[in-house]
């Protein structure tokens, strides 16, 4: 969101900073998908080169006083066929032209030859024929003596980019699960950065999609003492995950305008409010992390579901939003870490451990920031909100100073952790990890959902990024914390890429200059047809989580009795005596 609508809409909001610190920043990473694809895209084709149906439009039902209303549409899925194929075809039985050539020096080509020297898109083409209208894995073989960038495109539409690397030998890369139609297909290389050698192509049928189950069973949350509110929040979140997906918002700090917006322009709220602690360490912004706290608490009173990321200004800096970023933290997080097991000290046990040179300053500025985001957590809790948790996020991109170390990240995770749940009583978290690289995975024991941040990759359903989390930890829910461009309804419904929940970015990702609707990401038809489905969850289809909490504490006390009974009755079954105690009278 753009300063000048910052403004406007509250004299003292929260950070343009903030809403402009992960957005097309994260383009950058690279991490997320490399196990299904080459670049961190995916690559599954967006409605516009896929066969999808082109979902429903909702229409409006009822208009009150500008607010609208509409109705809610069925989506029917698209029929995941799969048949066995699997093809290669050598690059130069392609149409050669151009300043494209075939060559036959490079070691290590397959037949004839391969082709080099691709200028255009048009300078090397392969027509191939598939069984079926399914998903496809497209193998490309490719060489280089530099680094090489280039893209695919399929049937006239780009796909992807890839990578070549300056090895000098023939690699293969993967782009998983591309929509084919049957018949006769198109594929063709988009060069972008110097030139590169390709060999073969190999078109293989994929089981990915036709195979995948999001179906959760039997999930708890990782805090074993975990409260009654986060495990109904949880079991909400378990229970609908691979038929519905919950929708929701990222709302500029101390508001809810993108939220009230959304309702504005689909007559529906999203389920979900989510927010940033960013300022909740500095003193000087103590106004504003109130009314930021403020709005999260309406939101839940009003029914909906609160969840939070950290954008957690540098210990160094606090008062400065862009010392998130590592090259402005004037703070080195590996000069935090220490051996010492802090995270359940009080905090003056530390300070001590501070003063005496044990562990370091940084070390000590880390409890107590952690501390002061607890603390602000705790007056959402206290007041019966489960808060869904999503601090040190794309991690993995080394854009932010708790990114620039996987081993000092690890440690600041589980001291994180440990300290928020066992020290500073805060049961009511859901953990969310984002790191996006599965190397820097925390454990299934310190996180109970997986996302991913997405942008600049169109509006298909990221089914590859979705299925690259659920192999890290399988049984989990799987979330898309962020994005530019909501999925297409359709494409998530066709391409079974049911996320748990979708979070849309706010600020100028949502809403232009004057604090309208932006529809440079989403149009008002897209909003209104994700909104308005069967498929999607938003705020008035949640269910009353307080019931269900309440449920589950009777549930437990019937659990509790049941044993008791049962342990008494074996007791007199084995003739054991009853225990007496006596007491006496003085």
């Amino acid at each position: 969101m753009s300063k000048k609508f910052i403004s406007a809409v509250m004299a003292a909001a929260l950070l343009a900073g903030c809403l402009g610190s992960c957005g097309k920043e994260i383009e950058t990473n690279t991490d997320v998908y490399l196990e299904l694809t080459t670049n961190g895209e995916d690559i599954t084709s967006d409605d516009e080169s896929s066969e999808h149906k082109t979902a429903p439009v909702p229409v409006i039902v009822e208009v009150k006083e500008d607010e609208k209303s509409y109705s809610e549409v069925k989506i029917t899925p698209s029929e995941v066929k799969y048949t066995a194929f699997d093809e290669t075809y050598q690059a130069e039985d392609g149409a050669v032209s151009g300043n494209a050539v075939t060559a036959d020096s490079r070691k290590g080509f397959k037949e004839k030859g391969y082709v080099t020297n691709i200028t255009a898109e048009d300078e090397w083409k392969l027509t191939f024929k598939v069984p079926a209208s399914q998903f496809y894995n497209l193998t490309l073989t490719m060489a280089a003596d530099s680094e090489s960038l280039g893209g695919i495109s399929v049937n006239g539409v780009k796909l992807s980019e890839f990578k070549v690397s300056s090895a000098g030998r023939f690699e293969a890369t993967t782009f998983r699960n591309v929509k084919l139609k049957e018949g006769e297909n198109t594929l063709s290389i988009i060069p972008s950065q110097t030139t590169f050698d390709l060999d073969q192509v190999r078109v293989t049928a994929s089981e990915d999609i036709s195979k995948m189950t999001l179906k959760i069973t039997g999930a708890q949350l990782s805090d074993n003492n975990a409260g009654y509110n986060a495990r109904a929040l949880y079991n909400f979140i378990c229970d609908n995950s691979g038929s519905k997906i919950i929708l929701g918002q990222n709302d500029t700090a101390g508001t809810s305008y993108e939220s009230e917006l959304i309702h504005k322009v689909t007559g529906k709220y999203p389920a979900i409010r989510m927010g940033d602690l960013m300022y909740v360490t500095d003193e000087t912004h103590a106004e504003q992390s109130a009314a930021e706290l403020d709005a999260a608490l309406e939101w839940y009173k009003n029914g909906g579901i609160v969840s939070y990321m950290w954008n957690w200004t540098s210990p160094a800096k606090r008062s400065d939003a862009a010392s998130v970023y590592a090259q402005n933290a004037e703070f080195d997080i590996k000069n935090a870490v220490t051996d010492e097991d802090i995270a359940n000290m009080d905090i003056e046990e530390i300070e001590e451990l501070a003063d005496y040179g044990d562990i370091s300053q940084e070390c000590l500025e880390l409890i107590y920031d952690i501390d002061k985001a607890s603390a602000a957590l705790k007056k959402l809790t206290d007041e019966g909100a489960a808060v869904i948790w999503r601090p040190l996020q794309e991690a993995s991109n080394g854009q932010f100073w708790w990114g620039t170390d996987q081993d000092a990240y690890l440690w600041l995770w589980k001291t994180m952790y440990i300290r928020m749940t066992e020290h500073n009583g805060l049961h009511d978290l859901i953990w969310v990890w984002s790191a996006q690289n599965t190397d820097w995975f925390v454990g299934g024991e310190y996180c109970d959902v997986l996302s991913a941040d997405i942008y600049g990759a169109g509006k298909g359903s990221q089914v590859n990024t979705l299925l690259y989390l659920q192999s890290i930890a399988p049984g989990k829910p799987v979330a898309m914390s962020e994005c530019d461009n909501l999925p297409q309804i359709q494409s998530l419904a066709d391409e079974r890429a049911m996320w748990s929940y979708i979070g849309q970015w706010g600020g100028n990702y949502l809403v232009d200059d004057s604090g309208k609707l932006s529809q440079e990401f989403n149009t008002e038809t897209d909003l209104v047809t994700i909104y308005n489905n069967d498929l999607t969850i938003t705020r008035d289809k949640i269910p009353d989580l307080k019931a269900a909490a309440q449920a589950l504490v009777k549930a437990d006390a019937q659990s509790e009795e049941k044993t008791d009974s049962e342990e008494e009755n074996s007791d007199e079954e084995n003739g054991d005596e009853p225990e007496v105690t006596e007491n006496y009278a003085e």
